[in-house]
């Protein structure tokens, strides 16, 4: 484990465990994600130390690589930790007896249905084992959006994790569950010009529909013929099915569209300002599924922040922001036609594109880091147990008779 920082203090700080790798400079989702909770744990004044899969470096903090060793060791002492995802498995079994908060903002066993078809039935019985451990094992849970905490209230009541006993003292689940969404930095100081036809999609996951994107781009072409689009290419392809993005590359190859749809590498995190600045808007394209329904969409944040307007397929926690800051436009049907036609009509008309551009940067004011923070800051400063009674289940052993007796005559069985 290496130290970064000659004023961490080795016992009463922070553990962030993250499960994506930060060496590489090229976070992903989850990996922005830990590095904002990082930062803003350090300007709370409190010690960080940040496993990784690959111990990547991060100001500040003490940092390490993800073992088992190095879990046990880096647990013992801590006021707190913060976990997220299957590495929630590991975490578990070897921490110390540490207050945790588990970071489930990132839906994975919904989104990860859709590789049941390519990888079979054992990606969904380890991501169902994961969750229900986390569930059980976790003191203070968060999520991203109002869907989301609805959706974990009902695992909550299944694992038994919320009971009557204790309901009416937080009926609001606050010690339980709070919504944490997706921060942003500080708004940009200077936004894109957007005077090009340069679009952008960025990374492909299997849950995304990107040959509709590609579609809206040629018909769009049609009448504006120097219109582009980017695809980027995943950082952590080994870890991260990239079965849509194949059928992509295999699209466009076909069709001798690779003049204007690009496939480009992942940009670094601390690079992507610049990089925003050659794209004019973002379009993103999705069907209509659960996982729509529950997934915030990490990059439309970003997107926001760095100026472009955004042109999504409709999803009820971005539907909601775009609408609300007039930042761009949702479409809900799937007709590659409808696309290209909002395209051309955001590109070609300042007075349609400039309000949207201004309504990005209302959203980067009001979605900054730190105060989207605080229920996780709140944690960290003063930790708690899980509740007295949340976590033990007596109840199941010592229902009364006269109970039971009346749900087996409901149930059609004996008194």
């Amino acid at each position: 484990m290496t130290d970064t920082s000659s004023a961490l203090r080795s016992t009463d700080g922070v553990l962030l465990v993250c499960p994506e790798p930060l060496g590489h400079n090229h976070p992903a989702g989850v990996g922005i994600r830990f590095l904002e909770i990082a930062r803003a744990l350090l300007a709370d004044g409190q010690a960080v130390t940040l496993l990784s899969p690959d111990g990547g470096s991060v100001d500040g903090c003490r940092t390490g690589t993800i073992s088992p060793e190095a879990i046990a060791r880096a647990s013992k002492g801590c006021r707190a930790a913060v976990v997220q995802g299957h590495i929630a498995n590991d975490y578990f079994a070897h921490a110390a007896d540490v207050p945790t908060a588990v970071d489930l903002y990132d839906p994975y066993i919904v989104e990860n249905l859709h590789y049941h078809r390519s990888h079979g039935p054992e990606v969904f019985e380890h991501d169902h084992a994961t969750l229900m451990r986390s569930i059980e094992k976790g003191d203070f849970f968060l999520c991203a959006s109002s869907s989301q905490r609805l959706f974990y209230a009902g695992m909550f009541l299944a694992a038994r994790r919320i009971e009557a006993s204790g309901f009416e003292d937080d009926p609001e689940l606050c010690r339980l569950i709070r919504i944490v969404p997706f921060g942003v930095p500080p708004p940009r100081r200077s936004l894109p010009p957007g005077s090009n036809c340069d679009v952008l999609f960025g990374g492909i996951y299997d849950w995304y529909d990107p040959i509709l994107a590609i579609e809206a781009v040629a018909i769009a072409k049609q009448s504006m013929p120097g219109i582009t689009l980017t695809f980027t290419r995943h950082p952590n392809p080994d870890s991260t099915p990239q079965g849509k993005a194949a059928e992509a590359v295999s699209f466009c190859r076909d069709r001798g569209y690779g003049h204007f749809i690009r496939f480009e590498p992942w940009f670094p995190y601390s690079q992507r300002e610049s990089f925003y600045d050659r794209y004019a808007a973002a379009l993103l394209t999705f069907p209509a599924s659960l996982e729509t329904d529950l997934a915030m969409r990490t990059r439309i944040f970003d997107y926001l922040w760095g100026g472009l307007p955004v042109l999504s397929s409709s999803a009820p926690g971005t539907d909601e922001i775009i609408r609300r800051y007039a930042a761009g436009t949702i479409i809900s049907s799937n007709a590659p036609e409808d696309f290209a036609a909002e395209l051309v009509r955001i590109l070609k008309d300042r007075s349609v594109y400039d309000p949207m551009q201004n309504g990005t940067q209302a959203y980067a004011s009001d979605h900054q880091w730190p105060r989207l923070l605080e229920p996780l800051l709140e944690f960290c400063r003063t930790p708690w147990r899980a509740a007295a009674g949340t976590v033990e289940t007596p109840a199941r052993g010592a229902l009364r008779k006269s109970v039971m007796s009346r749900i087996r005559r409901k149930l059609g069985g004996r008194p």
